[in-house]
């Protein structure tokens, strides 16, 4: 999906506003969640517009993405696909994560949301590594109907 590519070129630039240097690492990743914590400070004192929460969220979600598939995930044949309801994330066959959704999360509800923790978790359980009862990861188990 070549525009989650071009967003997340266009999100290295505006990051230049902020004198922020994006190179698609997953320690750039820190100077995104910086922004979106000052996003976040910004909603709690005066709510911002949802266009304006929704434009940044495409912008760095999209970033957020490209170092999940810069940083490996496209060598485990992960891409930018769409998801069940619409939404593009980053995933292979039954394995799907949202970035766009996460940064949202990130800039409207808090550092709670951490980007380098989703970074780790999408990474870690890609590759088999994380514990999926990690209070940090935010994983939702769905039960199989009996």
């Amino acid at each position: 999906m070549n525009e989650m590519v071009e967003l997340a070129e266009k999100a290295v630039e505006a990051a230049k506003f902020w004198k922020l240097d994006l190179d698609y690492s997953a320690e750039s990743l820190e100077a995104v969640d910086w922004l979106a914590q000052k996003i976040y400070r910004l909603h709690l004192m005066q709510p911002l517009p949802e266009d304006i929460l929704l434009s940044a969220a495409n912008l760095y979600g999209a970033y957020l993405g490209e170092v999940l598939l810069r940083c490996g995930l496209k060598d485990l044949d992960f891409a930018w696909t769409e998801g069940e309801e619409g939404e593009i994330g980053v995933g292979k066959m039954d394995f799907w994560a949202a970035p766009v959704t996460k940064v949202y999360k990130r800039m409207t509800q808090g550092p709670e949301h951490s980007l380098m923790d989703f970074f780790e978790c999408v990474f870690g359980l890609a590759i088999g590594a994380v514990d999926l009862d990690d209070p940090r990861m935010h994983v939702t188990r769905v039960e199989e109907a009996g």
